[in-house]
């Protein structure tokens, strides 16, 4: 499913492979093809990547 939030950046649902049923809201950024953030504990409060944003593609 995506999302669509502006010209730039689309939102993509990717389901968790830990939790079932539970889904990554990664945004991604569409010039670049590369994950910009998520809505998962792992990057909203510890600012590290996850496998969804992994999985887009994400630049350190």
């Amino acid at each position: 499913m995506v999302l669509e939030l502006d010209d730039r950046y689309e939102t993509i649902m990717i389901e968790s492979k830990v939790r079932e049923g539970v889904f990554h809201k990664v945004v991604k950024d569409l010039e670049t093809g590369r994950a910009v953030s998520c809505s998962c504990k792992c990057w909203s409060k510890g600012n590290k990547t996850c496998v969804g944003m992994r999985s887009v593609g994400f630049d350190n």
